[in-house]
């Protein structure tokens, strides 16, 4: 399976590096026991970033993480064929790095929340 990203704010992921777990589901949801932290293909960032983020005025940061990377930590990921929309069924493990590729600051063009190319 190949990567998934997550969009986090900053000040949520940040903290998140010293206890070496992130739970925030999506933007001001925390992830709870038999939910899941929401995750999209690259091909579905930039229309997650149009939906719900274009009012945010916070650092964004796109996170990268590998599904078999975070199966390996405990963490399963969930993906319906055709769609973008993924699912990780737990906190995600943000100080491993065999789970968390890359993790990169979006940012805003012309007042708007743009994706790189991935």
């Amino acid at each position: 399976m190949p990567s998934i990203y997550h969009i986090a704010i900053a000040d949520d992921w940040e903290p998140s590096l010293r206890i070496a777990s992130y739970e925030a589901a999506t933007r001001g949801v925390l992830w709870e026991p038999g939910d899941h932290i929401r995750a999209v293909t690259a091909a579905g960032v930039q229309d997650v970033l149009d939906r719900h983020y274009q009012d945010l005025d916070l650092p964004l940061l796109l996170v990268e993480l590998d599904p078999e990377g975070l199966a390996v930590a405990g963490v399963d990921v969930e993906q319906d064929a055709g769609s973008d929309e993924a699912r990780v069924l737990g906190p995600i493990p943000s100080a491993d790095p065999a789970a968390v590729v890359s993790v990169r600051p979006l940012e805003r063009v012309d007042g708007r929340w743009r994706a790189p190319g991935l």
